[in-house]
């Protein structure tokens, strides 16, 4: 069975490697301590990285740039 792909391929270059890490846990509706966790990071980092996503996503698939924004509770900066 294939991975269904979430995000498009040209956003994945976009994207620093961390950047999609975080992007795979997100996109898993994982919490931010969770991720936080997980990358022994702290958690403003996460939301960093996500804010980082969204802003680059928004360019290439809004749907989840918005997904993204609602479930971690982010502004955007447009």
């Amino acid at each position: 069975m294939r991975r269904q792909q979430f995000y498009d391929a040209n956003t994945r270059q976009q994207l620093t490697p961390r950047e999609a890490i975080v992007l795979s846990a997100a996109k898993n509706y994982k919490p931010v301590d969770d991720i936080a966790n997980t990358l022994h990071i702290p958690q403003s980092i996460v939301l960093r990285h996500l804010s980082n996503i969204i802003n680059k996503l928004n360019t290439s698939d809004q749907k989840l740039a918005h997904q993204l924004v609602y479930v971690y509770k982010l502004t955007t900066n447009d």
